[in-house]
C-alpha cells in the first residue's frame, strides 16, 4: 500500500484515520487480491521477465478502490469530532491531494499520435526504426555515426516545420526519441539502442560537448497557469529575461514526487518521455493551459498554441512468451507560427541555434542470461 499511497497521504495532510480504515478493508480480501496479481503477472509476462507488465493490475486497483470509498466518508467523520472549520477547503484540499495517481498517464494518452516524420533533414535516417534480428546489418547506422560529436546543427537548419495534418507549418521547438531492441540468443545478436533530439536553444558560443539541448522541468505548466507557479512573470519580465538568457527553450519532463504520477516503476499508460516549453516562453507569450487539462497543449484566444506530441510503436518481442513491446518511443513540441515568430524577436535570431543529440549503444546478452535459457 505505501507504493500507492504515501505520497499522496503526506499531499493531503495524512488524514486522521484514513490510512487504518484502508489496511482494514485490504486486510480482508488479501488472499483474493494476490491471487489475481499472480493470475495477470503469468498472463502478461514470462518467467524470464524482472519488469511488470505495463497494465493496471489487481494491488494498485485495490488500493485505489479503498481509498476512494474510505475518503468518501471522511468529511462526515471528521465533521463529528468538529474539526472542519471550511468544509469546501477541506473538501478541496482532500480532493487534490488523493486524485487519483492515473491524471498524468490519462493526459498523455490523450496527447499519443502515431509516429510522425517532423525532424530535422539531418536525422531523416533515423525515421526508418533500427533493425531487429538481422546479423548482416551496418552497426552502428551511417546517419549516427556522421553525428557523432555533434553537438549544435548551423544557424540557417534551425526552422523545422511540421508535416502532419491539422499542424501542417507549425514549428518544432524541439524532439526526442529512442529507439531500441531487444537482445537475442537464438540467433545471437545483441540489443541496439539509438537516442535522436533535437531542442531549439538560445547560445552564442558552442554549448558543452555532452551536454543536450533540454534543461529539467516538472510537468506542471500543462495544467497550472505560469504566474501561479513563479508570481510576477509577466511578458515584459519574460521578454528581458530571453533576451538576455542562454540554454535551452524547451525542457524534459521529469515527473518524480509528481501529484499525479504513477508509483516508481508502475507507469502505467505513462509515455515515456513528456516535453514542456520553458516557463519565459509560456510567460512571453501569454498562454494558458486548455479548460478541463486533460492533454498537452497550451491555448491563447485564438485557440491552440504549443502542442506536445508522443508516441510509441513497431512492437518488438524477446523470443520468449511475454507481450510484445514498443520499440520506439518519442515527443515533440511544436509551435503556432505566428507565436513562434515573437519568440524569435524576443530571444534574438542570431542568438538561437539548433542543437541536436544522436547516440548509439550495443548491449549483448551476460553470460548469466544466456545461461539461463540454455
Amino acid at each position: 500500500m505505501s507504493t500507492f499511497l504515501d505520497d499522496r497521504f503526506e499531499e493531503a495532510g495524512e488524514p486522521l484515520g484514513l490510512r487504518e480504515a484502508i489496511v482494514d478493508r485490504l486486510t480482508k480480501r488479501i488472499a483474493g487480491v494476490s491471487s489475481r496479481f499472480g493470475e495477470q503477472i503469468d498472463h502478461l509476462s514470462s518467467s524470464s521477465s524482472d519488469h511488470l507488465p505495463d497494465a493496471y493490475l489487481a494491488d494498485e486497483e485495490a488500493v485505489e478502490e479503498d481509498l476512494q470509498i474510505c475518503a468518501a466518508g471522511i468529511r462526515a467523520a471528521t465533521a463529528m469530532e468538529r474539526l472542519v472549520p471550511d468544509p469546501r477547503r477541506f473538501e478541496g484540499d482532500l480532493a487534490r491531494g488523493l486524485a487519483p495517481d492515473a491524471l498524468w498517464a490519462l493526459r498523455s494518452e490523450a496527447s499519443r499520435v502515431p509516429r510522425p516524420s517532423t525532424r530535422t533533414g539531418q536525422l531523416e535516417w533515423s525515421l526508418l526504426p533500427i533493425p531487429w534480428v538481422e546479423k548482416d546489418v551496418q552497426w552502428p547506422l551511417a546517419g549516427s555515426i556522421a553525428l557523432a560529436g555533434v553537438r549544435q546543427l548551423a544557424r540557417d537548419e534551425k526552422v523545422v516545420l511540421v508535416r502532419e495534418h491539422p499542424y501542417e507549418g507549425w514549428v518544432q521547438l524541439g524532439m526526442f526519441e529512442r529507439q531500441e531492441t531487444i537482445a537475442t540468443r537464438h540467433p545471437d545478436i545483441a540489443a541496439h539502442h539509438i537516442l535522436v533530439a533535437t531542442g531549439l536553444e538560445i547560445c552564442e558560443k558552442q554549448p558543452p560537448s555532452g551536454s543536450t539541448p533540454f534543461s529539467q522541468a516538472a510537468p506542471d505548466l500543462w495544467v497550472a497557469d505560469c504566474g501561479r507557479l513563479v508570481p510576477g512573470l509577466h511578458p515584459e519580465r519574460a521578454r528581458r529575461i530571453l533576451g538576455a538568457a542562454q540554454g535551452p527553450l524547451v525542457a524534459i519532463v521529469d515527473y518524480e514526487g509528481q501529484p499525479g504520477a504513477p508509483a516508481h516503476n508502475r507507469g502505467i499508460g505513462l509515455q515515456r518521455f513528456t516535453l514542456v516549453p520553458r516557463v519565459e516562453v509560456i510567460a512571453l507569450l501569454g498562454l494558458r493551459p486548455e479548460t478541463p487539462a486533460l492533454r498537452h497543449v497550451l491555448v491563447d484566444d485564438n485557440g491552440p498554441a504549443i502542442v506536445g506530441r508522443q508516441w510509441r510503436g513497431f512492437l518488438v518481442h524477446d523470443g520468449n512468451f511475454s507481450p510484445l513491446k514498443p520499440a520506439v518511443h518519442g515527443a515533440d513540441l511544436i509551435i503556432r507560427p505566428d507565436l513562434y515568430h515573437v519568440l524569435v524577436a524576443a530571444c534574438g535570431e542570431e542568438r538561437l541555434a539548433l542543437g541536436v543529440t544522436a547516440s548509439h549503444r550495443e548491449v549483448a546478452l551476460s553470460p548469466h542470461e544466456i545461461g539461463d535459457d540454455d
